[in-house]
């Protein structure tokens, strides 16, 4: 047993390398690993035509280095099942402060490529404080998973009920929670909570090469929580990983973020945002021409559809489908529609928009090649991402809306652009000065605000280092950084904006169309938190990056309420879209009056302090002294300023209690006006705003 001891952890190590011990010496709470994972790390590489050659670390033998608060478990060779294999493995653990932090390096002297590293392997946890841990897990804005062990146990539980009864082998990961980074996965870290206790694990990898976020179960609730990363470390290379860092401490898992956003913020860019976007109210999503052919909103049309966003509190027109083609149809390959009413129209009626108070973007898709384009039958094929077969990745999508026919048999097939060849690099900087040329206030490029970081194994494409695991983060972030750059050149104001949300590409965007920021189920957040179930979590997100500019995505011809509430109380921007043929008669009729004229009121209550807002900085609730944890409460300050922005997701009125140390109320704010005082209490459904001054004693000590 070999142990690492400081003044606020004390960890201990097996001689295979498995955490066993893991302990806050400042909270009493003892050792909270209930067992050691069954491996300190997997590997698994490809020799000749076995792609699937694994390295269990429990079959390893090590020698074991120690130097002060450092460990290093060192293997010269691994063994598999299928024999052994000349690559070197060093295990890292050393203590630093308040943290532990593993590394690893691969040495590949072996014919071999090297996939998958899982690294470290946090072993089994039942509780950290007596309770059952909440896992908050980056899922785009993010999630909360209530009593994470019994939800993978349940997980597990319901896949053994689907399978043959003679099929008795029991899956190793069908209790793993999974999500890839950057992609699904919008942060690299991940926590557990248990009341005063977090446990905060987060890889800082300033390339943020391809990897997956695992949270995986055990058969008597408790959860393992690690990283596998996708190293692909080639023959004759030596890789170090990234590091890991663990947190145990007493606190909010506010603390374990901002570590990991101050670092962030250390190598991540800024770019000013065009006032527009940071003052965007709303993103009114029109499809003008759908993929099979339906003309729905000619270019002249652009002034009404407009006047239906403003009703809506929108101030901003999305258009898709905007092109001859129709939405998802013959990209890269775009043409201004003379069926729609040709570019002369368009300029016209997008200038008519400006001209009554609105904004315009105008739809790319920088992620998607139709394999039917003049574009990719003609050389484009060429910058597709490659899998290890050589084939391209591809995509399917229909917008058929009430054909079987169409929806089942006809849906368009896509490859997938590698972002780290200059072609596409080029093609993509050169669609912002097309789009320019009609006038609109910026661009929306679909998907490359995330999506899943697929591997290239083109050998013609310059991915950084060499490193397939690198071909999207890396190629990405590049492509992102010539179009931010390109808009630019247009004028300052020229709005760069796509869809997803991720930290490492977010800082190259003016604005998000944001994925899965919903609001969950009403009272969510009151339900037992003993209890297994997901929650909507955006504060996440949020909390970590709150200069990004992001959309609800709202796929209806309408806002509903508790979507208005949820934008207004977690500082979103509204959305709405107009996507099929249904969704425009709706539009036309009316048909929800009552949640149109809810929408704009709070978007007009939301106006009246918009450079707190829409300018200010999201702290969530870590100012604040929130008596009654059944109203959702969230501070964003400005200057001096603090609004807290207040929403009763609950069925019953509920008391109102706040208190903002170091700052002095000065009014109540709702949609029909303002008052004096704080309310007793919210009705059920009701948001509302309270406006605090920094005190001046406070800004003095500043």
């Amino acid at each position: 047993m070999y142990q690492l001891q400081n003044d606020h952890l004390t960890v201990r190590f097996d001689e295979q390398g498995r955490l066993t011990w893991l302990e806050n010496n400042r909270s009493g709470c003892g050792n909270v690993m209930a067992a050691p994972a069954a491996d300190s790390f997997k590997l698994v590489f490809q020799r000749g035509g076995n792609w699937e050659h694994v390295v269990f670390g429990r079959r390893q033998t090590y020698r074991v280095q120690q130097d002060g608060n450092q460990l290093a478990f060192i293997l010269d060779e691994v063994s598999t099942p299928t024999g052994s294999a000349k690559i070197a493995v060093t295990l890292s653990a050393r203590l630093q402060d308040e943290t532990l932090v593993f590394d690893a390096v691969i040495d590949n002297q072996d014919d071999a490529l090297v996939t998958d590293f899982f690294y470290p392997q946090v072993g089994q946890i039942r509780s950290l404080a007596g309770g059952k841990p909440a896992l908050l897990w980056p899922q785009q804005a993010g999630e909360k998973i209530t009593d994470i062990g019994g939800y993978l146990k349940g997980l597990s539980q319901s896949a053994d009920r689907k399978k043959s009864v003679s099929y008795t082998t029991k899956l190793e990961d069908n209790h793993t929670l999974s999500i890839t980074y950057p992609g699904s996965a919008s942060m690299a870290w991940m926590a557990l909570t248990d009341h005063d206790q977090v446990l905060h694990l987060a890889s800082y990898d300033q390339k943020c090469q391809a990897c997956e976020l695992l949270a995986s179960g055990s058969d008597d609730g408790a959860v393992l929580l690690g990283f596998d990363r996708f190293a692909f470390v080639t023959a004759g290379k030596r890789w170090t990983s990234p590091p890991a860092r663990l947190m145990l401490y007493t606190g909010s898992w506010h603390r374990g973020a901002i570590c990991y956003r101050d670092w962030f913020n250390t190598w991540r860019p800024h770019y000013d945002k065009p006032q527009w976007i940071q003052d965007m109210t709303g993103y009114f999503l029109v499809i003008n021409k759908q993929q099979y052919g339906h003309e729905m909103w000619p270019y002249d049309t652009l002034p009404q559809l407009y006047a239906h966003a403003k009703a809506h509190g929108c101030d901003t027109l999305g258009l898709f489908g905007w092109y001859d083609s129709g939405h998802d149809n013959q990209y890269p390959d775009l043409e201004v529609s003379r069926g729609l009413g040709g570019a002369v129209k368009l300029k016209k009626n997008i200038r008519a928009v400006q001209q009554a108070g609105g904004h315009v973007t105008l739809y790319v898709q920088g992620h998607l090649i139709d394999v039917q384009s003049d574009f990719y039958k003609q050389g484009g094929d060429r910058v597709a991402a490659k899998s290890i077969w050589g084939f391209p990745y591809t995509e399917q999508y229909n917008k058929a809306h009430d054909s079987s026919y169409l929806r089942r048999f006809t849906r368009k097939t896509f490859a997938i652009a590698c972002p780290s060849c200059p072609e596409w690099q080029a093609l993509m900087r050169d669609k912002a000065d097309f789009v320019a040329r009609f006038g609109p206030d910026g661009v929306l490029y679909d998907q490359i605000g995330g999506v899943a970081p697929y591997p290239c194994f083109d050998a013609t494409h310059p991915h950084q280092d060499g490193n397939p695991g690198l071909a999207m983060s890396q190629g990405r972030v590049a492509l992102l950084r010539i179009i931010q750059e390109r808009t630019k050149t247009q004028h300052a104001e020229f709005g760069f904006m796509s869809e997803h949300i991720t930290d490492v590409y977010a800082a190259y965007l003016d604005g998000l169309h944001g994925i899965n920021s919903l609001p969950g189920e009403p009272g969510e957040r009151s339900a037992d938190p003993a209890r297994s179930a997901t929650l909507n979590y955006p504060e996440l997100f949020r909390f970590c990056f709150p200069d990004a500019v992001i959309t609800v995505r709202n796929k209806y011809p309408t806002i509903e309420p508790r979507m208005t509430n949820y934008a207004f109380t977690f500082g979103f921007r509204l959305e709405m879209e107009i996507r099929y043929r249904r969704d425009c008669e709706d539009l036309g009729a009316d048909r929800w009056p009552a949640w149109r004229e809810y929408a704009a009121a709070v978007t007009k209550l939301r106006l009246r302090y918009r450079p707190i807002l829409f300018r200010g900085t999201f702290l969530d609730d870590r100012p604040l002294k929130n008596g009654n944890p059944q109203i959702i409460a969230k501070a964003t300050r400005y200057q001096d300023l603090l609004a807290v922005t207040c929403w009763n997701d609950t069925p019953d009125d509920q008391p109102l209690a706040l208190h903002v140390p170091g700052y002095r109320f000065r009014e109540w704010a709702f949609i029909d006006g303002a008052r004096p005082d704080l309310p007793h209490q919210l009705a059920a459904g009701q948001i509302g705003l309270a406006l605090y001054k920094e005190e001046e004693h406070v800004r003095a000590e500043k």
